[in-house]
């Protein structure tokens, strides 16, 4: 045994020691964006404990996400992480309970406030820091498994844990700026079509004034008539996956195929399917399924294909819209990265009201670190994970002194992204938004 180690000696009691000494790079984003004064102005709700205010609860929880600690309870290691708390400006840290109670308390009016100030980033940040005259919206759903007895959770389409009830939540995503839009939470019953209409009419209405090139990508969740005839209404491109139903399956190995590469094929057709007010195009690929060596010899060879159909106003090639729907795919990894960095998975409560409350909350922290992401770092980091950045940025030991009347955090030696870290506060302090 190493001589320092047997002659070590244990001290408790420093209390200004962190284990994430880089969230000074998000609060001050935070503090750029003055998000905490938007929510103190926007957010009304009358708390019994005025220990805290609203916007602090609100920020202490984007905060716990952000920096990974999963649920709830796990927040009761900040209340002895005493430069944590210095560096987000709280005197102390709230307890789990003191969080759980404010999300259970919150009104749907509440609810309202907080998004509505969401909105207002999202619709200042897609124009930053220039105004973006086409967009492409990205819809898909997902699967929420629940292991309680939670609110309007109930048994439907659950690929992974069947039997289980789940929440299965509406999202959509803008292409190039990777921005969460717009998200829903609701309950796993089975969709009408007339949901995810209107869930994209609120997505339409979000973008700012001009925007004359709108094009959507969805999974076959969002495949109806309502949706189709919304989008047509609105004359916005679109490209959604279809349902291959009875007819559509006779129908496709007769199509007239090209090929546009070795061994998929694409081919076009118009259909109009039951319940439709007129025939669309469709868009069918086709690519072979490898088959299994056989010992034996054949005479002849038998092949096998998989099928996609997309049905489509756009006035490309088959292959050319097949090419602009598997960009969707960014959306999915969106989606991976809310279930596993951001907790997405891990529903807080039984009651309805306050699991959607923390969705948004997740939806704004995963913003934030978005906006964070593309305008402060270097464009080699942007397209890390949560976890990439938190383990890079975020999880670095400090210590918060006073020097000369003047804090002073200090890092660890020998750090090597220290670079990135003055490149981001510059980037920070020349933000300037409207």
């Amino acid at each position: 045994m190493p001589k320092g180690i047997r002659n070590l000696q244990i001290s408790v009691g420093e209390s200004h020691l962190t284990h994430f000494g880089g969230i000074f790079l998000i609060h001050w984003f935070c503090k750029k964006l003055r998000l905490n004064r938007m929510l103190q102005s926007y957010v009304k709700f009358r708390q019994r404990n005025n220990q805290y205010t609203v916007s602090e609860l609100i920020l202490s929880l984007v905060y716990t996400i952000i920096i990974g600690l999963g649920r709830i309870n796990n927040t009761r290691i900040l209340k002895y992480n005493g430069s944590f708390q210095d560096i987000v400006g709280l005197k102390s840290f709230p307890s789990s309970t003191a969080l759980r109670r404010f999300l259970f308390r919150l009104m749907p009016k509440t609810l309202c406030q907080i998004v509505g100030v969401h909105n207002s980033y999202r619709l200042k940040l897609i124009q930053y820091p220039c105004k973006p005259t086409g967009v492409i919206l990205d819809f898909d759903s997902t699967v929420l498994t629940v292991y309680g007895k939670q609110e309007k959770a109930v048994i439907s389409y659950n690929p992974h844990k069947r039997g289980r009830p789940s929440y299965q939540p509406l999202l959509c995503f803008e292409a190039h700026t990777q921005d969460c839009l717009h998200g829903k939470l609701r309950s796993g019953a089975k969709p009408s079509g007339e949901e995810e209409q209107f869930f994209i009419q609120e997505c339409l209405g979000k973008l700012p004034q001009g925007i004359y090139r709108i094009k959507v990508r969805g999974d076959s969740g969002f495949y109806n008539h309502k949706v189709v005839e919304l989008l047509d209404a609105k004359k916005v491109g679109y490209a959604v996956v279809a349902k291959i139903t009875a007819p559509i399956r006779s129908s496709l190995p007769d199509l007239n195929y090209h090929e546009f590469r070795y061994g998929w094929e694409a081919a076009e057709f118009s259909y109009q399917p039951h319940g439709w007010k007129e025939p669309h195009r469709f868009i069918a690929i086709r690519r072979p399924i490898p088959e299994e060596p056989s010992a034996q010899l054949t005479l002849f060879e038998l092949k096998k294909h998989a099928y996609q159909v997309i049905v489509t106003n756009l006035s490309l090639s088959p292959e050319s819209v097949y090419r602009f729907y598997i960009g969707r795919c960014a959306a999915e990894l969106n989606i991976k990265e809310l279930k596993e960095n951001f907790s997405l998975i891990k529903i807080p409560s039984r009651a309805f009201l306050a699991n959607e409350v923390y969705f948004h909350l997740i939806l704004f922290a995963y913003n934030i670190m978005n906006w964070f992401k593309r305008l402060c770092l270097p464009m080699q980091f942007r397209h890390f994970t949560l976890q990439t950045i938190r383990t890079e940025f975020l999880m670095l030991p400090a210590k918060l002194v006073k020097t000369d009347n003047k804090n002073l955090l200090r890092l660890p030696k020998g750090y090597v992204y220290d670079w990135v870290l003055n490149y981001a506060i510059k980037k920070i302090r020349a933000m300037r938004l409207p």
